[in-house]
């Protein structure tokens, strides 16, 4: 393999190689170190990437390793003389390959089903469920309505776009749908992703283990704006949550008081007295 072949092939493994010594720290670290979990789920979903990482790093080296060594001992083979594969080689490979392919699949359904479970929260916290909509190109939720309505009006349903709220060690259920096209939620320290599809739903479970904020995007293209697309999960203590419900709701409600009141004075866009 002296010929344009061999030199082909070395300079291919050669800029393998240099591609990974010269890439930027911050670009491998993205890479080898995605953000740190701060949930079973996504802990399970980070441990599955690592193993993954691993075995496909493994292969690449040992791809590299032979295609140098071909290249370095390829001369002196002549083409009449070169090793042909015989069944034993042919059965070890095979047997090889297909328990490695075996245990990839056994990890992937052990780490799969680990992301999906939910543990029983600490605090014994009751679960909630909140709406989750997309459309092109934000994220609005809907959350449980409170207990009690404050300034005795009725209850209204809270909501908020782009931000979600939710209370640290609770079971959090979103529901997630499509107004138009699909979408896909994803906060990768919190839980798996979940595709957002018109006229269904998918739901996703986690439980936040600590207070912050955690950014997300969509990872399905929807259109022009795609890139802008993304949330911020901000995870909070249970009584702050409790007063965001509350302060959210009487905002509604007196925006409501205030529409009710211009349409009985006449004074709303389009209603007369008579």
């Amino acid at each position: 393999m002296n010929g344009p072949r061999g030199r082909l092939a070395a300079l291919a493994a050669t800029l393998s190689v240099g591609a990974l010594a010269i890439s930027p720290r911050a670009a491998l670290a993205d890479v080898l170190a995605p953000e740190s979990p701060a949930s079973s789920s996504a802990d399970a979903s980070r441990t599955a990437y690592i193993v993954m990482l691993i075995v496909i790093v493994a292969v690449v080296i040992g791809l590299l390793g032979a295609l140098l060594r071909a290249v370095r001992g390829g001369s002196a083979v002549e083409p009449e003389h070169r090793t042909r594969g015989t069944r034993g080689v042919q059965r070890r490979v095979g047997i090889g390959i297909g328990v490695a392919a075996l245990v990839l699949f056994v990890v992937g359904v052990v780490f799969t089903e680990k992301a999906r479970d939910v543990e029983a929260s600490e605090s014994g916290a009751e679960p909630i469920a909140i709406d989750v909509t997309a459309q092109q190109w934000i994220w609005r939720y809907e959350y449980p309505e409170p207990d009690v309505a404050p300034d005795g009006y009725a209850t209204a349903t809270p909501y908020s776009y782009y931000d979600l709220i939710i209370p640290v060690d609770t079971p959090v259920t979103l529901d997630v749908t499509s107004i138009d096209v699909l979408h896909r939620w994803w906060v990768p320290a919190l839980a798996r992703g979940v595709d957002a599809v018109p006229a269904d739903s998918n739901t996703v479970t986690f439980t936040a283990e600590e207070v912050g904020t955690y950014e997300g995007r969509s990872t399905e293209f929807s259109g022009p704006a795609f890139a802008t697309m993304r949330t911020a999960v901000h995870v909070v203590e249970p009584e702050e949550y409790t007063a965001f419900l509350e302060e959210r709701t009487a905002e509604i409600q007196a925006a409501r008081a205030a529409v009710q009141a211009a349409v009985d004075a006449g004074t709303a866009p389009g209603v007369a007295l008579r």
